[in-house]
């Protein structure tokens, strides 16, 4: 029996096809009807769509809709082969088997931003700074867009220029203190970084420092990367030494 890789279709055929909880997840009204009955193997409900007549009738609203639609449209990915032997395959290893590794690891899919982490941690830059602009690439830095999420006290106004909200991109890339101590080390070290990449023109810190990367020779953005590091590393503890 041939599947695709969806662990939503990761079954052997004798095991009831409306009774497993990924069906539950997707659709636990439309399960919730076929719950009240004996279902029959997959190879059976999926023949001439055998689990579409059984739903004749009881589709009432429109979320029930909404649901058998997005089953339905799954669905149409499976192609049943009675010749090949049934297999489950784990999705999140290359080669489909399981390890208590890649299941720690897809605990935390969506947790972190995305971003090359050589840049961070090739970079020519003491450890402890390291640490700190990894943090502070996963917005996860005490700014006071984040205390007011958290519901801790704070001083709204960035401290570098009194801007109404400080923000980690702002305090780093968009203040105008921020902005002068870019242009002025960038100046000392003889960088200079295209109109494209301007901080403005990017929603966060990680996609600015990435493309900007980018557009450094390879034999220097070890150097290049320490210097982000370095400058961000200053303004907050610049930042925090007007706070406290």
């Amino acid at each position: 029996m041939h599947r695709n890789g969806s662990l939503f279709l990761q079954h052997i055929h004798h095991h009831n096809y409306w009774q497993r909880k990924e069906d539950k997840v997707l659709a636990p009204r439309l399960a919730r009807w076929r719950g009240t009955s004996k279902s029959g193997p997959t190879t059976q409900e999926l023949t001439n769509n055998f689990w579409i007549s059984a739903l004749q009738n009881k589709i009432t609203n429109t979320t029930q809709l909404e649901e058998f639609v997005s089953l339905w449209i799954r669905i149409q990915g499976v192609f049943l082969n009675s010749e090949i032997e049934d297999s489950i395959a784990w999705k999140w290893t290359p080669d489909g088997i399981y390890s208590a590794r890649s299941a720690y690891r897809v605990q935390f899919i969506g947790s972190f931003r995305s971003f090359n982490t050589d840049t961070i941690w090739r970079a020519r830059a003491e450890n402890k700074c390291k640490v700190f602009a990894w943090i502070l690439i996963q917005d996860k830095i005490l700014t006071a867009d984040n205390l007011t999420r958290r519901g801790w006290p704070h001083q709204a106004s960035c401290a570098l220029c009194n801007a109404p909200m400080e923000t980690s991109q702002h305090f780093c890339l968009l203040c105008p203190l921020a902005q002068a101590v870019w242009n002025q080390i960038l100046s000392w070290e003889n960088w200079t970084l295209p109109q494209q990449t301007h901080p403005a023109n990017f929603d966060c810190i990680s996609d600015w420092w990435e493309a900007t990367a980018k557009d450094c020779a390879q034999d220097q953005r070890r150097d290049f990367n320490g210097m982000v590091i370095y400058i961000m590393w200053n303004l907050w503890k610049e930042r925090n030494r007007r706070i406290f």
